[in-house]
């Protein structure tokens, strides 16, 4: 295979890992989407970040689909990291709806809205709602920004039982680049 065939080769295999358009929906994924999940722990905010977040957006329907392995996540606490490294393929689902009509990525206002669905974490199922924002910005590739904030109870998820002096709720935010749409 010639350099340029197999430069181009790679190419499209690099772009149809990170971009998808599916039938006559417009539907994008990528794997790179950035979620961030704190909680108050006695007096300590903890974070855990992972950049490895799995999003497929349905720009039709405003429709979108999350998964994230746990063990992608990172805390900078060396027992939180190795404990949260054994649950590597074991997922956290977030499946659900924005609260408006399509994903619009030509210029726009920003739009504030609400978010709805459901989060599968093994064995949990649990219905969620938060706030979401997406604001145009203005690049070659990418359209908006999208920017989803939920709350859950840690109860909810027996996270009590690892984290026994964990305060109030979880706060989790998910930040995602918008791909234009072909034409």
């Amino acid at each position: 295979m010639s350099s340029s065939r197999l430069q181009l080769f790679l190419f499209s295999m690099f772009f149809s890992l990170t971009s998808l358009t599916l039938s006559a929906q417009e539907i994008y994924g990528t794997t790179n989407g950035t979620i961030h999940i704190s909680a108050n722990v006695e007096d300590t905010v903890l974070i855990a970040v992972s950049k490895n977040l799995g999003v497929i957006l349905n720009y039709d329907n405003a429709s979108f689909k999350l998964n994230l392995d746990k063990s992608s996540l990172k805390t900078g606490n060396s027992y939180l990291d190795s404990l949260l490294e054994t649950h590597k393929y074991d997922p956290i689902k977030f499946e659900g709806q924005m609260g408006i009509e399509h994903i619009k990525t030509e210029k726009h206002p920003p739009q504030d809205f609400e978010v709805n669905g459901y989060i599968t974490c093994s064995p949990h199922y649990l219905s969620v709602s938060g706030r979401g924002y997406l604001e145009h910005i203005f690049g070659d590739y990418y359209s908006c920004i999208l920017n989803m904030t939920l709350f859950l109870n840690p109860e909810e998820i027996n996270l009590t039982e690892v984290l026994p002096k964990l305060k109030g709720q979880i706060k989790i935010e998910i930040i995602q680049s918008v791909l234009k749409r072909q034409d």
